[in-house]
């Protein structure tokens, strides 16, 4: 194989859009091949974003044209088709939440050490210069002990039956969806696990939480609180704070290369800039990873935060699929 992964698309929505599109910015992959539930759709996806369009997720992960699948299916999708793409050869970058459960999560990465297939999730933020930047800078004293973190994540959209994002059975609800961007970070940022979480939600007709709450303690010091949700305008914005100063970034899950740093009453605007979009930096670290590279999201990573999503959604009665 190559270095330039051919890659094959598991489904046709927004997210599988903007990854397509963003592909044609790298040299180290191309799109062969989108796979759809109708070949209406999937020759539709391949008229805008290139490669060819194929009836059915069966017939995309056995393709021998393809080495590597983005699953952009719903989340209670994302074991069933990532397995099957493992076991048939395939790398898998799987989009986040990496699973329903944490179960789920330990059985794909089993299958990945079987088969030798490389599998990662999908957080692509974390793969933006900017972003490592900053975790670099708050784990290198930057800000001194961080003492509070404060993250938002949220967007309003029509509710429609066909989104899965309110469907129980595929772990739909604001915090799978986007509350997890919020837990990410904080985790990443402390290079630790939380060691007490609390959580609130409201719970829409639906069944699922379209707006939640929560806190997370990291050891005696360290407190973190986000919100998200699905049905409510709030701010983006990411601040963190120390004994030395804060760095305040505005929707790191879509940076724009820069933050802002202030300390001794001083502020600077720190950047890490690139000319390449989001999802083409994400299809680079993927393709490095393959090539040998240790990934930008481990396995360690994803399972824990999959362990506090689990305990999050426990905590405030949000039902967790089995």
């Amino acid at each position: 194989m190559s270095d330039s992964l051919r890659w094959g698309i598991l489904g046709t929505g927004m997210i599988a859009g903007k990854f397509a599109a963003d592909l044609k910015e790298t040299d180290m992959g191309k799109l062969s091949a989108t796979g759809s539930r109708s070949q209406s759709s999937a020759d539709g996806f391949a008229s805008k974003y290139g490669g060819k369009g194929v009836d059915g997720y069966e017939a995309l992960v056995n393709d021998p044209e393809v080495d590597a699948i983005y699953n952009s299916l719903p989340n209670g999708l994302h074991a069933e088709w990532s397995i099957k793409a493992m076991r048939a050869g395939k790398h898998v970058l799987c989009e986040k939440p990496m699973a329903r459960n944490v179960s789920e999560v330990e059985e794909m990465f089993d299958v990945s050490e079987q088969t030798g297939q490389v599998l990662v999730e999908a957080f692509m933020y974390r793969s933006h210069p900017a972003i490592q930047k900053l975790i670099d800078m708050v784990q290198g004293g930057a800000l001194g002990q961080v003492k509070l973190i404060r993250s938002n994540f949220s967007f309003t959209r029509e509710v429609m039956e066909s989104d899965a994002r309110y469907q129980a059975d595929h772990a739909g609800g604001g915090l799978m969806d986007v509350g997890c961007y919020c837990v990410n970070l904080a985790r990443a940022l402390m290079a630790s696990e939380p060691t007490e979480a609390a959580c609130f939600a409201h719970i829409h007709e639906k069944g699922v939480d379209d707006y939640a709450a929560g806190l997370l303690r990291f050891g005696e010091k360290t407190l973190m609180t986000f919100t998200c949700g699905m049905t409510v305008h709030n701010d983006w914005t990411t601040y963190i704070s120390g004994d030395d100063g804060e760095i305040e970034i505005n929707a790191p899950w879509f940076c724009d290369g820069t933050f802002k740093l202030t300390r001794d009453g001083k502020s600077e605007t720190i950047g890490a800039k690139t000319n390449k979009p989001m999802y083409a930096l994400e299809a680079e670290a993927f393709a490095a990873a393959v090539a040998g590279g240790e990934p930008w999201i481990t396995r360690e990573d994803t399972l824990g935060n999959m362990k506090v999503l689990d305990q999050l959604r426990a905590l405030s009665g949000v039902p967790v699929p089995s």
